[in-house]
């Protein structure tokens, strides 16, 4: 502290200042030497790699094709055609032409870092890189053994990347990614992942696993909890069916990185460098699963939940017809909640094709399912509004309009919608009046009229 005040007082009297420094880390004195390399290396089964910046500890392992991981083999994971991909994700842009190349061209990336703030104070102490190569899953791990070591270690990371053409992740547009952009802007170094693809599985497996547990489906906004199902723990044990003996905890890792540090004691870290293999692999599997969806469609899902959001998933990228047999085979198999969803989707493509008779047969299915789940009762108002629209614009029956109008009005749940619906009746009323006097064919509105009525759409 009496250094810093010394400095400060240099400063302020126009005195000498200290030598500008490179903007890396200062090791905190013990700190400096490290733990032995070869030593190290030794201990978790790996090797010193050179590189311009200085040797880097790395760790590899090989899973070779016949390999199980859970329910599934390591070799029936690798990925072969990217269409997949970029149904999953609209704004991945297509794969450019490559020659030869001297590496892995799609590189599979997961951290551990020293925190989750994020920021210049985190430090990637672990990044975990995965590839397949002839049918077999590689991961090779670089481990920073000291702070002053991690301009060697974006050294070595960067020389195994810059070939891919596509890097996967998982939550990786939010954490890895701007974690080791940060580092590499730290070191005034050039970032390897500027020009490539960037493939993040969390958001494709949000659309199509958030509800698997039978959660309502159509809350517009999900619940923490449904989040929480989403990790990637959470989708290797309840898709793969792996289940892992003996894992660190991630909250613990940190901490078994600084003890490790501070004693020089790897054995903290041999289970952090197997919990990172693990999630590398399960990454790899999971995106697989996800693939193996979209490509062969309803037949491919285990069950009504994972219908109605491939269903979804495929009517965001205008396959109408294979998401309508998802919709379909989500009635034949759900529940109530899972139903009305998706004759609620039926509904509104069928809408969209003008295939209006249809949509009307979807709403009128949706009234005859009896539950008091909020789900159900917001689409049960939305369904006889609906059909309020089809019956008085499409099939020109205004009693029939009225009616649904009046029981969508009833409603307890209609308190937003009563001034349409109330707009609505006196409208239908006053077309129903001007029949019955002027003995006018019904179903014949005045021009004004129909004006008025113009925007709605059954």
């Amino acid at each position: 502290m009496s250094d810093v005040y010394s400095r400060l007082r240099d400063i302020v009297r126009g005195g000498p200042r200290p030598p500008a420094k490179e903007l890396a880390y200062e090791p905190e004195p013990g700190y400096e030497a490290g733990p032995d390399p070869a030593r190290l290396a030794e201990a978790l089964g790996g090797r010193s790699l050179d590189t311009a910046a200085g040797p880097c500890l790395v760790v590899d392992r090989r899973y070779e094709a016949d390999r199980w991981h859970g329910r599934v083999r390591v070799g029936d994971c690798e990925v072969a055609d990217e269409t997949p991909l970029r149904l999953l994700d609209g704004l991945l842009p297509q794969a450019a032409a490559h020659g030869r190349r001297d590496g892995p061209a799609t590189v599979f990336v997961d951290l551990e870092t020293t925190g989750l703030s994020g920021g210049a104070g985190t430090v990637a102490f672990l990044v975990g890189c995965g590839w397949f190569d002839l049918g077999a899953f590689q991961v090779r791990q670089f481990l920073l053994t000291r702070f002053a070591g991690e301009r060697a270690l974006l050294a070595a990371v960067a020389d195994l990347v810059r070939p891919a053409d596509l890097v996967v992740t998982f939550n990786g547009k939010t954490f890895d990614l701007p974690v080791m952009e940060t580092r590499w802007l730290f070191h005034r170094l050039e970032t390897p992942f500027a020009d490539k693809r960037h493939f993040d599985m969390l958001h494709p497996a949000r659309r199509l696993w958030r509800y698997r547990d039978g959660t309502p489906v159509t809350r517009p906004v999900p619940t923490v909890d449904a989040m929480a199902e989403c990790s990637l723990g959470a989708l290797e044990r309840d898709l793969l069916g792996v289940q892992r003996i003996g894992d660190v905890p991630g909250f613990e890792i940190p901490s078994r990185y600084f003890r490790f540090l501070r004693g020089g004691d790897p054995g903290p870290l041999e289970a952090v460098l197997e919990h990172n293999r693990i999630d590398l692999i399960s990454l790899a599997a999971v995106m697989a699963r996800a693939c193996r969806l979209v490509t062969d469609g309803v037949d491919a899902c285990r069950d009504a939940a994972e219908c109605l959001a491939l269903g979804r998933v495929l009517e965001r990228t205008g396959d109408g017809r294979r998401a309508e047999a998802c919709f379909h085979r989500a009635v034949e198999r759900g529940g109530p909640q899972v139903q009305v969803t998706a004759w609620r989707r039926l509904a509104g493509l069928f809408r969209r094709e003008r295939r209006y008779a249809e949509a009307a047969a979807c709403w009128q299915e949706i009234l005859a399912v009896r539950s008091r789940a909020l789900d159900v009762v917001v689409a049960r108002r939305e369904a006889l509004e609906a059909l309020a629209v089809h019956h008085e614009h499409r099939a020109k029956d205004l009693d029939g309009a009225r009616a649904f109008a009046r029981e969508a009005l009833s409603g307890a749940e209609a308190a937003r919608r009563a001034a349409s619906l109330r707009h609505r009746l006196d409208r239908l009323e006053r077309k129903l009046t001007h029949v019955q006097t002027k003995g006018r064919p019904e179903g014949r509105p005045l021009l004004a009229e129909r004006q008025a009525g113009g925007d709605d759409q059954a």
